[in-house]
């Protein structure tokens, strides 16, 4: 009976301590993982968040670097990191759902190594055509590829990313055949469209909307579910092939066992930071909108699962091989 006693009065007096910490924090700074290089898109929105949490919390929030492996590196070192609330993952769509397809091994797991925090946005890519190709929308396109034979070319800048795989599921949703040029920089792939060396280049809106603007590109179809703010003009893909739709989207997670209380916060004070005009006009230059519709860590949960079957479908679809 004794021993029962102390054994509940040290529990008791864990649970005390955990939820006094979980009050405390922050009372440090906050390290925020990026699995990606200085000056990219991740890098750059985590930057933005970051700098609106530290003025909110008092402490400052340093984004930390760790690129290499597809985003693996990044986010392995955050799933070793302690679940004390002082470690925190901002990560695009590749490392968490998309690259346990890719690679025969990943140094984590995603749902068994992280909590998730929230929702960020969505990066809807863009098909464009070279005007030379003749064809002014996703219908036409469609009707092209049938009569050319598997001839039609799509530009992506890299190989095995969400570019790719739009290309690829594009191919699988109608039975056409183009073939893959991939590229190390998007400046080629979108001169090389624009001359009409390849069809057609799939990237980001804010890669492709300048030369889309100025005539050197034919706007085909945006993969979001829904018009972009700003941008109703631009036509979607899923008009025509209802379904489609394709994001290399943002979100923020946390190493699993974080006190619930910690969660929450960061939950509400990144929603709070992302309800910032300045900050989502600066997001929208990088062709990330944010979505408020779902900010719920249950939300988050079950997306990265339906994302995760999508591309596991495309990747097998496409034979592409695991490194």
């Amino acid at each position: 009976m004794c021993r029962l006693m102390r054994a509940c009065a040290l529990l008791l007096a864990v649970l005390a301590a955990s939820d006094a910490g979980a009050q405390e924090w922050p009372a440090r700074f906050i390290k925020m993982i990026v699995p990606g290089s200085p000056g990219s898109a991740p890098d750059v929105m985590a930057r933005f968040i970051a700098d609106r949490l530290t003025q909110v919390w008092g402490q400052q929030v340093i984004v930390e670097n760790q690129p290499g492996a597809g985003g693996n590196i990044g986010v392995a070192a955050a799933a070793r990191a302690a679940p004390d609330g002082y470690t925190l993952l901002f990560s695009q769509a590749t490392p968490l759902t998309l690259n346990q397809h890719l690679f025969k091994q990943i140094p984590y797991d995603v749902e068994k190594d992280f909590d998730p925090v929230t929702f960020v946005g969505d990066g809807p890519m863009l098909i464009a055509a070279s005007p030379k190709l003749g064809v002014r929308s996703i219908k036409e396109l469609i009707a092209k590829a049938k009569t050319s034979h598997g001839r039609l070319s799509y530009a992506t800048p890299g190989v095995k990313d969400v570019p790719h795989l739009t290309g690829e599921l594009l191919k699988s949703m109608t039975g056409i055949e183009m073939q893959h040029v991939s590229y190390r920089a998007n400046t080629q792939a979108v001169t090389d469209t624009m001359t009409g060396v390849v069809d057609l280049v799939v990237d980001g809106v804010p890669a492709l909307l300048p030369q889309v603007n100025a005539g050197n590109l034919v706007a085909l179809g945006v993969t979001s579910e829904r018009k972009l703010p700003g941008l109703e003009a631009l036509p979607l893909v899923n008009e025509t092939l209802p379904g489609f739709a394709i994001s290399g989207w943002f979100a923020v997670l946390a190493p699993k066992g974080v006190s619930s209380t910690i969660l929450q916060r960061v939950n509400k004070d990144v929603q709070a930071a992302l309800e910032i005009e300045d900050l989502v006009t600066r997001m929208k230059d990088l062709g990330v909108y944010v979505d408020r519709s779902n900010t719920t860590p249950q939300h988050l949960v079950g997306y990265m699962r339906a994302q995760s079957e999508m591309f596991g479908n495309i990747v097998q679809s496409a034979k592409l091989e695991r490194d």
